[in-house]
This record gives C-alpha cells, structure tokens and sequence, in this order.
C-alpha cells in the first residue's frame, strides 16, 4: 500500500491555493485588459507589450519587477518578438537587426511624448525542445513615469 506523506499533500495545497489567490506567487496578475494590477517580478523578457518595469539590481537586466504604469518605473515594453539565426544573418549583427526592427514601433511610440524617451532592447536565446535556438527580443522605450 501506498502511502502520501502529509508534507507533500500540504506542499500542494499551499502551492494550489496560493496560484488561485491572485498574488502572483506563480505568474502575474493581471485585470480583464491583461494589464498588470500589482508589482511582480518575472524575467525580464517574459513582460508583455504594454508592462512597465525597472530591471532588479544586480540581475544583469534578466529579472524585472514589473508594475502597473501608474506607479514608478523606468521602461514600458513597446514590441516584442522572434528572430531565427537566418534572419540575424541578413543584418550584420544582432544590434543592427534589432534597431531596424524597433524602430517604427518606437517612433510610433516616442511621437507624442516629451521628454522623449530612448529606445532600449533586452534579447534572449533560447533552446527549444528539438534542440534548435531562437532568439526572442522586447522592443522598450525609457519611460521615467
């Protein structure tokens, strides 16, 4: 016969309870507009467009402590995307790729706002399950809110 240990029934208790209590133990919570609604830190390229952030201290700009756009922060996430080596290749680096592709999205963004923001980027690499890699990329601008 088998037997359940009490500290692993009381484990996933507390890790059920506390992904339906909304305190973003688990992943951010977010209102009916996919807007963040308290502060929460995630990896930084896990913010949607839209999230304002500042990037924790120390973390090499991988983890963000993400708020809603009506407390302080340092940057919003204006676009985001993929990038396959083959399309890095077509640029001469990864930094030209990611200018050319932020750019009308931050203009769009920077048209009406002053002082003007700067445009920033984070990029990450990732190994997908078949082994291949892509590179994911979040377009951001300053936003000293």
């Amino acid at each position: 016969m088998r037997h359940v240990r009490p500290t692993a029934l009381l484990a996933t208790a507390i890790v059920a309870a506390l992904s339906l209590s909304g305190c973003n133990v688990l992943a951010p919570t977010r209102d009916a507009a996919g807007l963040i609604v308290g502060e929460v830190q995630m990896p930084s390229t896990d913010a949607w467009v839209g999230d304002c952030f500042n990037f924790v201290e120390n973390s090499n700009f991988s983890y963000a402590t993400v708020v809603p756009c009506t407390e302080q922060h340092s940057y919003v996430v204006i676009g985001k995307g993929t990038l396959s080596d083959r399309r890095i290749a077509r640029f001469d680096n990864i930094q030209v790729a990611l200018i050319q592709l932020c750019q009308s999205t931050f203009d769009a963004y920077a048209a009406d706002k002053n002082p003007a923001p700067e445009p920033q980027y984070i990029v990450a690499r990732n190994t997908l399950p078949d082994g291949s890699e892509i590179t994911n990329y979040s377009c951001l601008a300053t936003d000293a809110a």
